[in-house]
């Protein structure tokens, strides 16, 4: 927001607090030559309260008089009208603004370091160029003034205390003013000065008092500005701020001519002032630290921030390494194909990358079977065991992701094509105290295990497509090179049948009868999709010529071919095939759990065998149902 667009909103605001008419006066009368010390006292005794308070100051052992002053004309006279003014300007601007009730800003604490800037400011300039130590204290005091009126005045829906949450996330103040306000309050507390008619030099050293190096001419007004910059650092280095901790720049003292020594005693002379000129604000004092209090505390913070700083690198080689173990998992999963090596690679991972007594990872093979495979660290190496074992209710609820409450096991799912086929279990000894950050790890790993499974599966059935495919070229092959020259010998065969010979007849025929069975055997090569499918795979079309064509099965009509697959369906039932329960390690493959998942009904049975089986196998463990 540019200074126009800013004047033209602060002047919308109806609240804009001015100052009262007494301190205006006053303000507008010191800066005429003419003025003498009699009219300056009629103006401040017109405000009786104002009256008393300026009294009290005078006398106070900030100004370190000897001889008490008893009435303003003789204020005026032994402290002088720049002394007058910046006791006046103090007294009204603290009485202009709300401390009863609650705000984003902590009054008090604002006006604590307020008050310490200003003091600090004037010890300062005091040093530097005593004449200017009234403006340097004035401009202290009014520094942060556009914090208070942003807070009170134009953020009344909360705006300020999201500024105040940004800055306590690490943002600066400044810059989180302008991301939630579209200006800073530097910038306000110049227009302030300028609508409260204050000299030229304090609006300036307001608008740049973070900067230690502020794009000024004039000497007088450069030099106010940084005092104030150095005052206010070295007030939150005290401990009496509310901004971040910055470091001066020490290009900034060498300019100033300050040495570090000159600071320190600077900060040592500070705890007195503040303390009366608080008291007599109204202001609750607050001691500021010593120097060895603030080195301390330095020391402390670095301490912290060094320890937090070492925690985060920590962790963050802990995140890289396991980046690192996740990647060449993934990497070694690329080279199986089978179920046994992908789990125990899992298996084996989750142990390196998690630490956990033992991994274990259990599969459903089908309905009557799973695959279990578990790992854990023996005198520093990592031993794994594998098997095949009876399905129990306790593991089938466990590969679907149910456990009982509270359980100990950390627990990840395994999922093909959104179903769950199994879960990755990490084991613990104690209880942990980064369980999340765990559970996303396990989660990580087992999602990368069940991409290596699918694209297993994917392999595994491209590599039957493929065979399917080379016996269907082969069939057909077969079928010209068979077909023609069994065309010749069922030709010759008609002619000596024919020929009379009683005697041949029958063995010719019996001759005939076998070629036309190896026709129709040839013919039904070619058939691919009349194939008998074995319960199993899936589904999917298997080759299995020893049924396709049945003992003297005469050629099929049309009417007979419609009616083939559900013969061929009750045929298949009658196959003898290997049954699930002799499936061991060796032959666990895809085409054991690729399987649609059982009906309800299944399950009802298959779970009440499951609790019969859970009774003979005992408790679950490895040792305990693995079937060797």
């Amino acid at each position: 927001m540019d200074p126009a667009e800013l004047e033209r909103y602060v002047a919308s605001v109806s609240e804009i607090p001015t100052l009262p008419t007494v301190a205006t006066a006053i303000m507008e009368k010191t800066l005429d030559s003419n003025v003498n010390a009699q009219q300056i006292a009629e103006l401040i005794e017109k405000d009786q309260a104002l009256a008393i308070k300026v009294l009290k100051i005078a006398n106070s052992a900030f100004y370190r008089r000897i001889k008490e002053i008893s009435t303003i004309r003789g204020a005026v006279v032994v402290l002088g009208m720049n002394v007058l003014k910046s006791i006046v300007l103090s007294i009204s601007v603290v009485n202009l603004f709300d401390n009863k009730h609650h705000h984003a800003l902590d009054l008090f604490q604002f006006w604590q370091h307020s008050i310490a800037c200003a003091v600090c400011a004037r010890e300062i300039a005091a040093r530097l160029a005593p004449a200017t130590a009234e403006d340097a204290f004035m401009a202290g005091l009014l520094h942060d003034l556009g914090k208070v009126v942003i807070d009170q005045q134009l953020c009344r829906g909360g705006e300020y205390q999201e500024v105040l949450d940004m800055t306590s996330r690490g943002q600066s103040l400044m810059a989180a003013e302008r991301e939630i306000l579209g200006f800073d309050h530097a910038q306000l507390g110049k227009l302030l000065a300028e609508r409260w008619n204050l000299p030229a030099q304090l609006a300036a050293a307001i608008a740049l008092h973070h900067e230690a190096v502020p794009a000024v001419d004039e000497p007088e007004t450069k030099r106010l500005c940084q005092i104030v910059y150095v005052a206010d650092l070295v007030t939150n280095h005290l401990g009496l701020g509310v901004s971040q901790f910055e470091h001066i720049d020490p290009t900034v003292l060498k300019q100033l001519n300050l040495s570090s020594q000159d600071m320190q005693e600077v900060s040592l002379r500070l705890k007195d002032d503040i303390k009366v000129i608080s008291d007599q604000l109204g202001i609750p004092g607050v001691e500021p630290k010593t120097y060895f209090e603030v080195l301390q505390s330095a020391n402390a913070q670095l301490g912290r921030l060094s320890l937090d700083l070492e925690q985060k690198k920590q962790a963050l080689e802990l995140r890289a390494l396991e980046l690192a173990n996740l990647n060449q998992m993934s990497s070694e999963l690329q080279a199986f194909i089978k179920l046994p090596e992908i789990v125990q690679t899992l298996c084996k991972h989750t142990l390196a990358i998690m630490n956990p007594e033992k991994a274990r990872c259990i599969v459903r093979l089908n309905q009557q079977r799973l695959l279990v495979t578990e790992a854990h660290w023996e005198n520093g190496a990592i031993e794994c065991k594998s098997g095949a074992v009876g399905a129990t209710k306790e593991l089938l609820d466990r590969t679907s992701g149910v456990y009982p409450p509270q359980s100990p096991l950390l627990h990840a799912a395994l999922r093909v094509d959104g179903s769950p086929i199994g879960t990755l279990e990490a084991i613990y000894g104690a209880k942990q105290d980064d369980l999340n950050q765990r559970r996303i790890l396990l989660r990580t790993i087992a999602e990368i295990g069940t991409q290596a499974i699918q694209r297993a599966m994917l392999i595994t059935k491209n590599i039957k497509a493929q065979r399917l495919a080379a016996v269907s070229k082969t069939a057909i092959a077969a079928n010209h090179e068979i077909n023609s020259p069994l065309t010749t010998i069922l030709l010759k065969l008609d002619m000596l049948i024919g020929s009379g010979d009683n005697a041949a007849a029958a063995s010719l025929k019996e001759i005939r009868q076998e070629a036309l069975r190896i026709q129709e055997l040839v013919k039904r090569m070619l058939e691919i999709s009349d194939v008998v499918e074995t319960d199993y795979a899936n589904n999917e079309k298997m080759l299995d010529l020893k049924r396709a064509v049945p003992a003297a099965a005469p050629t099929p009509s049309p009417a007979g071919r419609q009616a083939a697959p559900a013969q061929t369906n009750a045929a298949t039932a009658a196959i003898p095939i290997t049954a699930p329960e002799a499936v061991g390690l060796g032959e666990a493959g895809f085409e054991d759990y690729a399987r649609k998942q059982p009906t309800e009904q299944d399950q009802a049975a298959l779970r009440a065998k499951g609790d019969r089986a859970a009774e003979e196998l005992g408790a679950p463990g490895f040792e305990d149902y693995l079937n060797e």
